[in-house]
């Protein structure tokens, strides 16, 4: 049979075209607009995300007041929507330009700015866990924990400022560092526990666990601003950006995590970089965008620029990074972009609004998440690549990865095991008289028992991955669990409210 080839050159510029062009698969429409808010993904699918109000006129009480805080199912329905306020009885709307939070019991994570408060959330169903009232604004950060599960809270402008460690439970503050100072950033935590921490006071600091001071370095000689999030490499290297003068020029530097000395600095003339920061490819390649619209590779050794692709308008925004090695991120015109990593265009920029100011998160599946700021509100909106995921290595987001747990080992709450299961995940953990949640790695069916404190077992089940256990007939208090799948066994304490 003879071939047409001019019909198979055709089909194929048609199909080069068609994979060229950027989809946007559904939005899910907010109230207002989404200003700094970087959506946080949970392992079901969710997507957590908060809106910032222009309008914070009080209302009659705290159920009157507009929800500001948004669970969305992956399929782009509404799972719950929840409030986080200001004032005495919490009766006025508060503003949210930061991000949600996973910890590694299921529950979220977020603060407010006037109100001086942060939230914890129950994934299921969005009640309200706890709020700790710590008299201090979070704006352009995220909650981020220590492998253990503890809350670091970054704050500032008011009260006890500083960088701040507490319970899980937000119950009992352990530790502050650096009282008096404003920090708008969000830190990033090492393989070691150290929390890597930018100020506004032109340093940055390494904090050992306990709270105390392992090293601090300057990122500027004076009039220097940061409110970017920290990344780290593979290596320990400590990569961050910040406003670097008075004149507005902006400045990348590497450091050495073992005592902070600097191993390179790049200027950028008249190209803020306070804002958004850094992300780092799997082969150390750095990327990071200005005021001035610039995305930029940079060589780990050396710091050089490797390219320079120019957008629309500013980035203020940490790129991500798929597992084909793209970066992803919008900018303050609405546009947003996909980049190969030699800085061409893997696919045609798409208008999404009038403005992104939202880091871009990659699901497991490849389905890529942004906020967006639109003429009428905001939007979360989903698009569609030929991703199938994060970038397992390096720093490929905000905040690590899409639970934004910003530390570089896994996050592991109150789970003892022998024998470990795979991918073993109690959520969430305190329960609520809704019940809980186990998942693993393994599909295999979970045997589950629970022993009350003196050690007598009062429940045994065996269920399938994600089942829900009902706990509405067992009373408050901690238990201890044992899960056993395929022979291998885990236990871990849990508390039921």
């Amino acid at each position: 049979m003879k071939k047409n080839y001019t019909l198979l050159f055709v089909l194929s510029i048609l199909s080069m075209a068609s994979y060229s062009q950027l989809t946007e698969s559904w939005f899910y429409t907010l109230p207002d607009k989404v200003a700094y808010s970087g959506p946080a993904i949970a392992e079901d699918g969710t997507i957590y995300i908060a809106c910032d109000y222009s309008d914070r006129n009080s209302e009659a009480s705290y159920e009157d007041t507009p929800f500001n805080f948004f669970a969305i199912n992956p399929n782009n329905t509404l799972k719950w929507q929840g409030h986080i306020n200001e004032g005495s009885t919490q009766n006025k709307v508060d503003q949210v330009i930061s991000s949600a939070s996973i910890n590694a019991d299921g529950s979220v994570y977020i603060g407010g700015h006037y109100g001086r408060r942060i939230h914890r959330f129950n994934a299921i169903t969005g009640d309200t866990l706890s709020t700790n009232y710590i008299n201090s604004r979070m704006r352009y950060t995220a909650p981020a924990f220590s492998s253990n599960g503890d809350v670091y809270v970054l704050v500032r402008n008011n009260g006890d400022k500083g960088v701040r460690n507490f319970s899980t439970d937000l119950t009992t503050q352990n530790w502050i560092f650096e009282t008096g100072t404003d920090f708008n950033s969000v830190p990033a935590i090492g393989a070691d526990g150290t929390i890597y921490a930018i100020s506004t006071n032109d340093n940055i600091y390494a904090i050992n666990p306990d709270g105390t001071q392992k090293w601090s370095a300057p990122y500027s000689a004076g009039g220097g601003y940061a409110s970017s999030a920290i990344a780290l490499a593979n290596d320990g290297t400590i990569y961050a950006s910040a406003k670097l003068n008075s004149d507005k020029d902006g400045v990348l530097k590497a450091y050495n995590p073992a005592d902070g000395s600097e191993k390179w600095s790049v200027t950028f003339t008249g190209e803020n970089v306070e804002k958004g920061g850094p992300a780092v490819a799997a082969d150390g390649t750095v990327y990071l965008g200005n005021t001035g619209g610039k995305m930029q590779a940079f060589n780990p050794a050396n710091g050089a620029i490797l390219w320079t692709y120019s957008a629309n308008s500013a980035i203020e925004v940490v790129p991500a990074i798929d597992n084909l090695g793209r970066i992803y991120f919008g900018d303050t015109s609405g546009m947003f972009y996909v980049l190969n990593s030699d800085g061409t265009e893997a696919y045609t920029p798409l208008s999404l609004g009038t403005k992104i100011t939202s880091p871009a998160a990659i699901h497991t599946d490849g389905k890529i998440f942004v906020g967006v700021e639109t003429s009428t509100g905001g939007k979360l909106s989903a698009l569609t690549t030929s991703a199938t995921g994060l970038q397992t290595s390096g720093w490929p987001m905000y905040g690590r990865n899409t639970k934004h747990t910003s530390n570089v080992n896994n996050v592991v709450l109150s789970i003892e095991s022998f024998n470990s299961i795979e991918g073993l995940n109690i959520y969430p953990n305190p329960v609520n008289k809704e019940g809980f949640y186990i998942t693993a790695t393994s599909n295999a069916k979970i045997t589950v028992r629970l022993f009350d404190i003196l050690g007598k077992e009062i429940f045994s089940k065996t269920i399938n991955s994600n089942e829900k256990i009902e706990t509405q007939n067992l009373k408050s208090g901690i238990y201890m669990l044992k899960a056993i799948q395929d022979n291998k066994t885990a236990s871990s304490k849990i508390i039921i409210e």
